[in-house]
């Protein structure tokens, strides 16, 4: 997909239109069949942006944003950092895949410039004479045209890269910090959160400044011989993140970031304090739930007796807590659901039905490393008496029904087991932070895609990007809060974002019918209206109404 155009529709997708439904194929027939458009607008970027930046004001983001600054002596410019800020923001939401395609995507964009302040001889000419071509006697001279329509940009790549690789550590977390109270004190949050922990690696190259490094197994898929699954040690270089996040709201609550060699648990502690710290007297965390590479005796009895949070956790297969547990599942509290869902779509749609059978067992005394000291000598002592924990087996899920030769899984909890699907359900939304947070991050947001190839630089995008996807998620929350107010008839800023003009940024046209929505190209909508277009750019020099039809599946072949 072209660039400009991919970075269009994530803008798109990313800030407002997610309260409505796409229907390509409906509202295409519809149009062909002479039906009424309700409403049309101009997909243009920058209304998008205009909408986005007045929600970060309107919450004291932007005024946050403006304590990021680094301390640079050495390098003067009219530019302030708060348009360096939008702009880095800007780029992440377009989901540019490498940094410099902010160059054509965003400083070559009038639109998005002018909305940041930037005059018209500023973006054909730029802001200053650093980085024109020199000229054989060594005089400055304007560049080629080879800009898009001769704009140069009013600042150039580069330029975003220094200030934003130049942030400090501290600027950053407080900043983080900050961001998520703010959303927490207006109710972005629910009040009671079950919030989930994962570590996720962000990978580099070797050549990273600062960077660390792991050797690690790599995955039997990866080194497997034949019939033979061979062990085979690689080395990875890079950073990791520690994330507690709510998947409710899909909000992250806490971060830290170091680099790739630090355990798993070595910051759980200082994370889960940050996430309750950030939420206030407003908001509880009731429950955490953690995959294994998190299971410690001292912080499982720090989160139980200090913080007063319900956790869950699948026991590893060599504890003797495990096994002691199995060996009790015909003893247990037993309870077993069904649940009938849908496969597919039309006509190659079928019905599935996922079965669970969990069985929950109370008070276990075979953990012994459950406690203030941990494992260790103690437990020996004839005076040692061992603390209690619960824990669900899980004989039979969806999982197990896919992978019969599995292990059976335990998940381990100070909480009641006398409903042990609650337990399972709470363990089983850990996996939302691998799929909508950690894969969404690497996948669509490029979150391992830094300005430049050091530590200071990852760690700034790592830390942007995660916020970043937090606020246009509340943003979304928001834009949809503000419609339901405006349809009581209460002032809102939503008027502005429906009556405003929007500014040409290209030829894709945005058509709501109802509840739905969908995107054309603008000769599209005049094709289907029963106009003809003569030689449309980027398409055969014939094409039809029904050409279209089947384009977007509203008409077969």
């Amino acid at each position: 997909m072209d660039l400009i155009s991919d970075a269009s529709k994530n803008i798109t997708e990313r800030l407002v239109w997610h309260t409505a439904l796409k229907d390509q194929a409906g509202i295409a027939k519809d149009m062909a069949d002479g039906k009424d458009i309700e409403e049309i607008y101009g997909l243009g970027d920058a209304a998008l942006f205009d909408e986005f930046f007045s929600f970060l004001s309107h919450f004291g983001i932007t005024d946050l944003a403006l304590k990021l600054k680094p301390k640079i002596k050495k390098r003067e410019t009219e530019t302030n950092f708060l348009t360096v800020f939008s702009i880095y923001v800007m780029r992440i939401i377009a989901g540019c895949p490498y940094f410099w395609n902010i160059k054509p995507v965003l400083l070559q964009s009038q639109p998005l410039m002018r909305l940041l302040g930037f005059n018209a001889r500023q973006i054909r000419e730029g802001t200053s004479a650093r980085g024109l071509h020199k000229s054989l006697n060594g005089n400055e001279q304007k560049p080629d045209d080879d800009e898009i329509d001769g704009i140069r940009g009013p600042v150039c790549p580069q330029f975003i890269s220094f200030f934003i690789s130049a942030i400090l550590a501290s600027a950053l977390e407080r900043f983080f910090n900050t961001v998520i109270s703010i959303l927490a004190s207006h109710s972005f949050f629910p009040k009671h959160i079950h919030a989930v922990m994962d570590a996720s690696e962000i990978q580099s190259t070797e050549r990273c400044v600062g960077c660390g490094k792991v050797s690690k197994e790599k995955a039997p898929e990866l080194r497997r011989r034949g019939k033979r699954i061979r062990k085979v040690l690689e080395t990875v270089f890079g950073f990791k993140i520690w994330v507690v996040w709510d998947s409710l709201s899909k909000l992250p609550i806490a971060m830290r970031f170091t680099t790739i060699e630090v355990g798993d648990i070595k910051m759980a502690r200082e994370v889960v304090q940050q996430a309750v710290d950030n939420v206030g007297d407003k908001v509880k965390i009731v429950s955490l739930a953690f995959d294994r590479g998190f299971i410690d005796g001292p912080f499982m009895w720090w989160l139980h007796n200090d913080m007063g949070i319900r956790f869950y956790v699948p026991a590893k297969k060599n504890l003797s807590v495990y096994a002691d547990a199995l060996s009790l599942a015909d003893s247990g509290i037993r309870a077993k659901r069904e649940r009938e869902r849908k496969v597919g779509r039309g006509k190659n749609s079928f019905t599935v039905i996922d079965r669970w059978d969990v069985v929950g067992i109370e008070g276990l005394t075979s953990a012994g490393f459950y406690g203030e000291k941990g494992s260790g000598s103690h437990e020996n002592s004839n005076n040692f008496k061992p603390n209690p924990i619960n824990a669900v087996i899980v004989l039979h899920d969806p999982y197990k029904e896919n992978n019969p030769d599995s292990d059976t899984m335990v998940i381990l909890t100070n909480g009641t087991v006398n409903e042990p699907l609650v337990t399972y359900d709470g363990y089983d939304a850990r996996s939302e932070i691998e799929n909508s947070l950690f894969r969404e991050a690497k996948q669509a947001w490029f979150i391992e895609r830094p300005p430049e190839n050091t530590k200071n630089a990852f760690r700034a995008h790592v830390y942007l990007t995660i916020i970043t996807m937090a606020l246009t998620a509340a943003f979304r929350t928001w834009m949809d809060q503000q419609e339901k107010l405006d349809q009581q008839g209460k002032e809102t800023g939503i008027r502005k974002f429906r009556e405003k003009v929007r500014q040409e940024n290209g030829s894709k046209l945005i058509v709501f019918d109802g509840e739905k929505y969908a995107i054309f190209d603008a000769y599209e909508v005049v094709i289907l209206c029963g106009r003809n277009v003569r030689s449309p750019r980027g398409v055969p020099e014939t094409i039809e109404k029904k050409d279209i039809l089947i384009k977007y599946g509203a008409l077969r072949e």
